[in-house]
């Protein structure tokens, strides 16, 4: 099985489009008049074969191997283009089908139907009340593409679907965020969670460090003392010889205002000022470590070190507008501290998601810390690419890039999968 890091729509944040803004404020575009003749136009579908079709479409951009149902009817040039697809775990009875009936059992013993109908609260409501949502929820301006639409929340839909009392799932992508990053913001207010989140998040990325990068050594977040003040070093360094990568890490994700919102630029500027407190963050703990203050790693003469603030979600940070932004950013909270801003030129910072990380750090492993690194931080123009671009076009040669954990995904989803499977050949 493979699971496939779906991107986000809402993740090209209005950092990038301010041009668009612009464009669309001069034409004063009246949104629902161009939108009403294609909404008037979808109302006289069948409601029951239009979700199936959706469905059909989007498990064919995700899914090997699937086969549309023969009553849809797909061009022949588009069967002929080339579209990498990729299974989503997890989905279980909508891999095969758009909908199923709200009465079902279940023969796998470690999800009765009871879990199930807990599931379905949570992902899931009546379409006459999801209707109602959305429609309070839709916006005719700038927003018109980015505004939050409850689908997200509630991807499951309960209706009559072919005569039966069913549950729909006509985006099975969003049913697969609902339950993976849609939590994220479910839980992130109860302070419970954060902590040990923050926690795992940490220890997952050290799991990277081994995997991905054995030929480095690892080195873990400890404790300190500078006088009377308790202290701890960053969280993980990533060394060889002559260089040092010190990673801090961030499960933060980037706030929904900032990922929607084309024309409040305050909820992403608020975001951006977090990440410049993480970077200052590093700078400052390398103080210390000049001083030769950390335990673990001692100070050596002429070792580069690199800062870096490693995040759960991929947050863009590249291309002229958002890369000005943060680097205003940090020189703002570096002078509060009283650091100097050389140390940027000395030490430029970098900030990963976790996924560039697992990969950066293979190629890492091959030619070591300095010289990939070197390749774009001290590039003018490497520095505005991101970390995937960055690799695929100085690296290609280390692509394809091994998946750390597809042993440890296996076992864990593999007694549902072979329920599933069983399920499929009995159909």
């Amino acid at each position: 099985m493979r699971v496939q890091r779906v991107p986000d729509c809402a993740s090209l944040h209005p950092g990038y489009a301010p041009a668009i803004i612009q464009a669309m404020a001069r034409k004063r575009m009246d949104v629902f008049k161009e939108y009403k003749p294609v909404r008037n136009r979808i109302a006289s579908l069948a409601r029951d074969d239009a979700l199936a079709v959706i469905w059909a479409y989007c498990q064919y951009l995700q899914i090997d191997d699937f086969k549309f149902l023969k009553e849809i009817e797909v061009a022949k040039k588009y069967l002929e283009l080339d579209i990498p697809q990729a299974w989503i775990a997890w989905l279980g009875f909508f891999l095969t089908r758009p909908a199923i009936n709200f009465s079902f059992k279940s023969d796998i013993k470690r999800l009765p139907a009871e879990k199930f109908e807990k599931f379905f609260a949570f992902t899931g409501k009546p379409i006459l009340e999801l209707k109602s949502i959305l429609k309070t929820e839709q916006q005719y301006d700038a927003r018109f593409a980015y505004a939050y639409n409850s689908l997200r929340a509630y991807p499951l839909v309960r209706m009559s679907y072919q005569g039966n009392d069913s549950i729909v799932c006509p985006l099975p992508t969003l049913l697969f965020w609902r339950f993976t990053g849609g939590l994220y913001y479910e839980l992130i207010g109860d302070p419970r969670f954060a902590n040990e989140f923050g926690d795992g998040f940490q220890a997952y990325a050290g799991e990277v460090i081994e995997r991905a990068c054995p030929k480095c050594q690892r080195i873990a977040e400890h404790e300190y003392v500078v006088g009377k003040s308790r202290k701890r070093t960053v969280d993980w360094i990533v060394a060889n010889e002559n260089s040092a990568l010190f990673l801090e890490c961030k499960s933060k994700r980037l706030s929904w205002g900032a990922k929607v919102s084309l024309t409040d630029l305050a909820p992403l500027e608020s975001d951006i000022d977090n990440m410049a407190a993480a970077v200052v963050q590093v700078y400052k703990t390398l103080a210390d470590y000049d001083n030769n203050l950390y335990p673990e790693f001692p100070a050596k003469e002429g070792r580069e070190i690199y800062p870096a603030v490693v995040v759960l979600e991929n947050w863009r940070m590249f291309g002229p507008v958002m890369v000005k932004k943060l680097d205003d950013a940090v020189a703002a909270k570096l002078a509060e501290v009283g650091i100097e801003l050389a140390v940027v030129q000395q030490r430029p910072y970098s900030i990963w998601s976790i996924e560039e990380l697992e990969g950066g750090l293979q190629i890492i492993n091959s030619v070591g810390i300095a010289d990939f690194l070197d390749g774009k931080l001290k590039d003018t123009e490497m520095r505005q690419w991101d970390w995937h671009g960055y690799m695929t076009n100085q690296h290609k040669k280390h692509f394809p890039l091994k998946k750390l954990f597809d042993k440890e995904y296996d076992e864990m989803s593999a007694e549902l999968y072979a329920a599933q499977k069983t399920e499929n050949l009995k159909a």
